[in-house]
């Protein structure tokens, strides 16, 4: 195990804690420990917003060195203002960052290598590569040489930027940049758990505890669901084989679905990666699946930065409406710049900081309008609070409205921030956006989401049964007619009973935060529910994938689990407080020499009201707890069990366990100076494709089939046949593209002689033998001695 590279990482993340600190407690002075756990997204955020900006005009060390000090001056600001942390608190957050950090770690320890197989490892490797190598930012694509990168790079300039502070090979770096996400997301979530509940009276350690559990532990019920199955009885059995099997029938074993109930129910032979093919025509994965797969996606390292915004959303909340200024640091300086990091990191959660934005505004006791100048402000406020109902519907109506004005204004915000990568040309190719996509029958969704929203329909029920004993008549009538055409309408349009479910959480669960019967938690809980909601109306249509919601699922739903399982794990806490305290006070009293209660109705009630609250969040958290246990027992408890758990950080160990026929060259290239440009055999994706430029981070001339996608397919089919012409056509042409593209190297592997039969021979004067070894001859071109020199074709 390479623990030095681990130890540098700790320190350098614990320096960005510390920087981040008092910035923390300028923003969040009205929460408790004052955002002690958010200190190190307080720092990352500016950290990485100054490095995207500066490197638009030059990128290394030196760009990395200005955005700390960048951070340095935001800090020293703070410090001015007397915003003074917490420090105990500040070291507790550190140590919860360094739990989920090391968790973390045990899986990539067990799983360090760098593959192609199953996701997108090789393009990302490839790009933070890419990024070390760059003079500016965007970098040039590494796998269409010439031009800029056309993706989203925010995530791998991070990690690139971590490895490249702590003096770490990217071998290593990326696998410990992935368990320093997921230790940030693991301290966010304790820090907004810790929060909703200690404001509620309860203690801020369970709160936490609960928070980090939920988000960045649990999982969804599928894994519970689909080990029970054999187990039901027979009426049941059926119906849920084909709700929680039927998918992954469909698309791995050929309809089979008797065999696929075998294979996936059975404990010992379980693999985690179906657990994400569940509702037909997407994949939806948690927090958890995400990290191990291990690619540096986006929609992954994002989920710190969702839940930071839901922390800057409750920072909001309840900041007293006379403090205006700090308000509108938060809502606009903080989330509109979560939202311009959003904007080159994973343009898919843009739209969630704005959405955090407006339930913040909306759900605050301090009306929108206050956040205007007051003589603009008078103008859009009513004058008085309105004691009528449906006068009060009007004015909660209005501030809705207000609210979306606000979100729409951080969105502007977060597309100005990003502007070099989403105005000026850098966004991958989309055709726009789609409504009404495939909607989710509700048997596959509640095996994905059942324990989710079981929390939050038992905190919806407690809460909420107060209020509807206050309701007057004439509300209860309009609301049973709304819920009898509701059930009517799932009833008789396919597939639309998941859209009124979420609908009825969503608007009882708002109504409830406006009456005041329920705090934050259940802001957070609305905020998931409405990002599952939008799954069923709309999607991004992208080009050459057919399934409509194929990627828009996959990018959007875990952010509606680390939202959604925030606000269930703070609602978990408080009912188990609330509900299991009054269970204990029951008991202590009846055990009490005096006698304790007369075992009256209203008593017997109570006890069976709340014994099955307490009995429904366990069972909850049971369900939650099994994929994290079985995900655990096979990456890491497996090996070790077996005896060959040989923990390492080596990401490269794939090829040199693989593909040592490759190694020695792979390290040449990557050890050349500079941005040569190489070529060699582009390939599908998914596959041991372009391996010397992904692990080298040098240009070629095209590489994955990914680049159809960004680029057109077209555009793409053009440069393989360049490549094509490079290795086996005329030598004339083959000359020009050479020095078109001003190839320096030619990589003559195993892939390039399966490939292309009847591979010139590159014995000629313009090449030289750079490097031999294994099953590689790398040729070195000299420019200098091409027979022509023209105008080519990009």
């Amino acid at each position: 195990m390479e623990w030095i590279p681990v130890l540098a990482y700790l320190l350098v993340v614990g320096a960005f804690t510390a920087l981040g600190a008092p910035l923390a407690a300028a923003l969040f002075d009205h929460l408790p420990r004052r955002g002690a756990a958010f200190a190190l997204p307080t720092a990352m955020v500016p950290f990485a917003i100054a490095v995207f900006w500066i490197g638009q005009l030059t990128f290394g060390l030196h760009t990395l060195l200005l955005g700390i000090a960048a951070v340095l001056a935001l800090t020293a600001a703070a410090w001015r203002l007397d915003a003074r942390p917490d420090w105990r608190a500040v070291g507790v957050a550190y140590g919860v960052f360094a739990v989920g950090f090391l968790f973390m770690l045990s899986f990539r320890a067990a799983n360090p290598a760098i593959t192609p197989q199953g996701g997108e490892q090789f393009l990302h490797f490839a790009l933070v590569n890419t990024l070390e190598r760059a003079n500016s930012l965007p970098p040039e694509d590494m796998w269409f040489a010439g031009r800029p990168l056309k993706y989203y790079y925010g995530t791998q300039m991070q990690v690139a930027s971590l490895s490249m502070l702590t003096g770490t090979a990217l071998r290593y770096g990326f696998n410990l940049g992935i368990a320093t996400f997921y230790g940030m997301l693991f301290v966010v979530a304790y820090g907004v758990g810790g929060a909703v509940v200690s404001r509620r009276g309860g203690s801020f350690r369970i709160g936490g505890a609960f928070g980090a559990f939920f988000v960045a532990l649990g999982g969804a019920s599928t894994t519970a669901i689909r080990l029970l199955t054999p187990y039901l009885p027979e009426f049941l059995a059926g119906p849920v084989e084909q709700a929680a099997f039927g998918f992954v029938a469909r698309r791995f074993e050929g309809g089979d679905l008797a065999a696929t109930v075998t294979n996936l129910s059975d404990p010992f032979d379980w693999g985690w990666w179906y657990t994400r093919y569940v509702v037909p025509g997407t994949i939806q994965e948690v927090p958890l699946y995400s990290f191990v797969k291990a690619d540096l996606h986006g929609h992954t390292f994002a989920n710190p930065y969702v839940l930071f915004a839901g922390a800057l959303a409750l920072a909001y909340y309840v900041t007293p409406p006379e403090e205006q200024k700090r308000r509108l640091a938060l809502v606009f300086g903080g989330l509109g710049a979560v939202a311009g990091l959003f904007g080159f990191m994973n343009t898919w959660s843009l739209p969630t900081a704005a959405g955090m934005a407006m339930l913040a505004v909306g759900a605050a006791d301090a009306h929108p309008s206050t956040l205007l100048p007051d003589a603009w402000g008078e103008r859009l406020r009513p004058e008085t609070a309105p004691e009528d109902r449906k006068e009060w519907l009007g004015h909660e109506l209005w501030r809705v409205v207000l609210a979306a004005v606000v979100g729409v204004v951080v969105l502007l915000i977060g597309v100005v921030v990003a502007s070099p990568f989403l105005v000026f040309g850098h966004v991958p190719s989309n055709e726009g956006i789609g409504l009404l996509p495939p909607r989710s029958p509700l048997p596959a969704f509640l095996v994905m989401y059942g324990g989710l929203l079981t929390a939050f329909g038992v905190y919806l029920t407690v809460q909420g049964r107060e209020a509807v004993e206050e309701l007057p008549g004439e509300w209860l009538g309009a609301a049973g007619v709304l819920l009898v055409g509701a059930l009517g309408f799932a009833a008789l349009v396919e597939n639309a009973a998941v859209l009124v479910l979420l609908g009825t959480f969503i608007l009882a669960g708002w109504l409830l935060v406006r009456s005041g019967r329920a705090g934050f938690a259940m802001v957070l809980l609305v905020a998931g529910a409405g990002l599952l909601l939008a799954l069923e109306l709309a999607h991004a249509k992208l080009p050459l994938i057919a399934n409509p919601r194929w990627n828009t699922s996959l990018k959007v739903a875990v952010q509606a689990w680390t939202l959604g399982a925030a606000g269930a794990g703070a609602a978990s806490a408080l009912l188990l407080r609330e509900h299991g305290g009054r269970l204990k006070e029951i008991a202590t009293a009846r055990m009490a020499p005096s006698g304790g209660e007369d075992g009256s109705t209203p008593e017997n009630v109570a006890v069976l009201s709340s014994a099955l609250v307490v009995l429904l969040v366990v069972a909850v958290l049971l369900v939650s707890a099994t994929f994290p246990v079985m995900m655990f027992a096979a990456e890491v408890g497996g090996p070790v069990e077996g005896g060959h758990y040989d923990p390492s950080l080596d990401g490269w160990e794939a090829v040199e366990g693989f593909h040592a026929n490759e190694y020695d060259a792979l390290r040449w290239l990557k050890e050349r100076p500079g941005k040569p440009t190489i070529v060699e055999a582009p390939g599908d994706s998914y596959g041991w494709s372009n391996p010397a430029s992904t692990f080298s981070g040098l240009p070629t001339i095209v590489g994955w089939d990914h680049e159809a996608e960004y680029r057109s397919q077209q555009a793409y089919e053009r440069r393989v046949g360049y490549v094509e012409t490079v290795y086996t056509g005329d030598w004339d042409r083959a000359a020009v593209i050479l020095d078109f593209y001003d190839v320096r190297y030619v990589y003559v592997g195993p892939n390039e002689r399966e490939a292309y039969d009847g591979i010139r021979s590159f014995e000629r004067e313009p090449f030289s033998v750079a490097f031999e070894g294994g099953a590689v001859t790398i040729y070195e071109v000299d420019q200098s001695t091409l027979p022509y020199e023209g105008d080519g074709d990009s």
